[in-house]
């Protein structure tokens, strides 16, 4: 089973919108897809009047994301199985808990990874927060990202002012962990981009030539290209 690591640089800087993209590119690809996000916090709860066919329960907290992720996937098994803990505070998960009077079960967040084995040719694991924002009790997103073994890493960015900071921090950074980052998504965030949009992704190939560097417009994406040896413009 082929793994692929999506982080970002940060919170809400579009890792969701590039994992499902890449899950649509696989699925068309003909490739079997799973979808899989450890822990979630920022969730919902359903409302107890809800529909008797949602895919989940009344009462049971939702993550938006795992739901995003496990359609774009085409409905691979259950929400469970794409996302087993689920937090309902809007903080780093490990403090979500703490709120909630639990803990982040460490052992489950790449247990529930097994679950998907047989199930897939290509696991799409999307973390929480940035690649260094705290998952658990003393782990952080990149600690997690080590115990997959022969993991991808993919790094998405926000492609506003400051991302080559941004993105030349967590790379160095990563490095200095043993880990090296595969590839990276510039992210359009909304759809007027700034006058540094069109030139950062140019001058991150300058500073990390070594890095695949991809762009992701706003609503416009070639899924066939998402995930091929391409980049995109």
């Amino acid at each position: 089973m082929e793994i692929v690591f999506v982080s970002g640089t940060g919170t809400e800087v579009g890792k969701t919108y590039v994992a499902q993209q890449l899950a649509v590119a696989k699925r068309s690809a003909g490739v079997r897809v799973g979808v899989y996000k450890p822990v979630a916090s920022g969730c919902i709860r359903q409302p107890r009047n809800s529909e008797t066919n949602s895919a989940t329960p009344a009462d049971q907290l939702v993550s938006t994301d795992a739901v995003a992720l496990w359609e774009a996937a085409g409905r691979p098994l259950d929400l469970d199985a794409v996302c087993p803990q689920r937090f309902e505070a809007s903080v780093a998960p490990d403090e979500a808990a703490r709120r909630s009077r639990q803990r982040v079960d460490v052992d489950l967040l790449t247990r529930g990874a097994d679950r998907w084995r047989d199930h897939c040719d290509t696991l799409i694991i999307e973390g929480a927060g940035g690649l260094f924002s705290p998952i658990a009790d003393d782990l952080l997103n990149i600690d997690l990202f080590g115990q997959f073994q022969d993991a991808e890493l993919y790094l998405v960015a926000a492609n506003r002012l400051g991302v080559i900071h941004e993105v030349i921090a967590t790379c160095r950074a990563a490095a200095l962990s043993q880990v090296s980052v595969s590839r990276l998504y510039l992210s359009a965030t909304g759809p007027t981009a700034d006058e540094s949009s069109p030139t950062n992704a140019e001058q991150i190939r300058r500073w990390l030539p070594e890095l695949d560097v991809r762009e992701v417009g706003w609503g416009q994406v070639d899924w066939g290209q998402i995930d091929s040896g391409q980049g995109l413009a």
